[in-house]
């Protein structure tokens, strides 16, 4: 092969890797999976298994095995409320709305970074069969935690904070 051919398909090459376009948005080396965040959550009643099961979600999503002790701090407070909907499908089904209130504070080691309030709600079916009531409230119950623990998981990843935050 003679130089010039050489140079060419270098050339070449050379323009196709740098020319690419592609630029991820975000950071592949995300800063929350290096460092441990103590997930404390809390709720005046027993609903169902909501504290477990949004502990665990925030846990799988904000924690690797990997990660560093620090001093960041989730603390989320869980308040549920239930009320009628007021609309009748026939005379033996009613609907309920149920409402899921999130209140969150996450903390480093200089104080508060950032703290809000998310609220979902969902609606169920209530019959005269005991059962399935019980079943159609945890089901609803348990679709609810997981949406809002799964937006709040979103929430604290993307917000940008004013300083810079100390582990």
């Amino acid at each position: 092969m003679n130089k010039y051919y050489k140079r060419t398909i270098f050339f070449l090459i050379t323009l196709i890797v740098n020319g690419c376009s592609f630029q991820p948005l975000y950071k592949s080396d995300d800063f929350y999976s290096s460092y441990k965040i103590n997930i404390v959550v809390k709720s005046k009643g027993k609903y169902e298994n909501n504290v477990s099961l949004v502990k665990r979600i925030l846990e799988s999503k904000l924690n690797t095995t990997k990660a560093k002790p620090s001093h960041l701090k989730l603390v989320v407070s869980i308040n549920r409320y239930e009320s009628d909907l007021g609309i009748n499908k026939n005379l033996y089904t009613f609907g309920k709305m149920l409402i899921l209130d999130v209140n969150y504070s996450f903390y480093d080691k200089k104080g508060l970074l950032s703290s809000g309030k998310l609220s979902s709600k969902t609606s169920y079916n209530i019959t005269s069969n005991t059962y399935s009531n019980i079943v159609s409230k945890e089901d609803a119950s348990k679709k609810l935690a997981l949406s809002t623990s799964k937006n709040l998981v979103n929430l604290i990843i993307a917000r940008d904070f004013d300083r810079k935050i100390a582990p």
